[in-house]
């Protein structure tokens, strides 16, 4: 461990960086964090019919999978500058992708409406969650602004599929004579992966992002100088909040 890690046999806040002033290893949560994202988008994309169950099983997989990824970043990355907000979040993605497995397990619970409801439930609640982190991590800018992003997606997925009608089927043809039926699990199963692709894009620029920036400042003269001055700043400030 190098004397800078230490004072006094005491772990100190690792040097951020001038401009982001955020644990360095953040930029690789965010890019493991869209990978269940960009699966859950392309599992849904290819797939032709979708049926309740089915529906349950895929989005319970990417919330699973989801929570449990984010529980590792809130735990696994010193100082995280929102721990506790990402571990509840964790949390309730974990046992909201639990139960939906369990749902899509059980034929009479894997209704359309079930699914319609859950999944809003999910994605208000972890996008409230999200948005309160970045307005607690506001002095944080880049950071802040990715939580803010992700949140306000993910809230908007939740108002948007809890307007969708269970109850609905709308048949439909063509000019070829291709018969179907628009159907409350097709119309909420395809928000679902339309919302898994866009938050997959938006957690890859933001840690390719984060990435960039965070090399070049610790390449820039006076950059860790600058840091440290900033993490005083921001502790100081953070205790004065709580």
């Amino acid at each position: 461990m190098t004397p800078s890690a230490t004072a006094g046999g005491i772990p100190r806040r690792p040097r951020g960086h001038g401009v982001t002033n955020v644990p360095e290893r953040l930029w690789v949560a965010l890019l493991v964090r869209a990978l269940p994202a960009a699966a859950a988008a392309l599992v849904i994309t290819f797939t032709q019919e979708y049926t309740p169950a089915y529906s349950f099983v895929v989005f319970g997989a990417f919330a699973l999978a989801t929570g449990v990824l984010i529980g590792f970043e809130a735990v696994g990355i010193p100082f995280h500058p929102a721990r506790g907000l990402t571990f509840l979040r964790s949390i309730v993605s974990a046992i909201a992708g639990g139960a939906a497995l369990v749902f899509g397990a059980v034929p009479h619970l894997a209704t359309a409406g079930g699914f319609i409801w859950h999944v809003a439930i999910w994605a208000v609640v972890t996008g409230l969650l999200e948005l309160i982190a970045a307005w607690r991590v506001r002095r944080l800018p880049l950071f802040a602004r990715e939580v803010l992003i992700s949140g306000a997606l993910t809230l908007l997925f939740g108002i948007v599929i809890a307007l969708v009608p269970p109850d609905l089927n709308a048949s439909y043809g063509g000019t070829e004579h291709i018969e179907g039926a628009l159907t409350a699990t097709v119309q909420s199963t395809g928000l679902l992966g339309a919302f898994a692709a866009m938050l997959a894009v938006v957690l890859i620029i933001e840690g390719i992002t984060l990435r960039g920036i965070t090399r070049r400042s610790t390449a820039a003269p006076g950059g860790d100088a600058g840091a440290e001055a900033d993490v005083a700043d921001n502790t100081h400030n953070e205790s004065m909040e709580d």
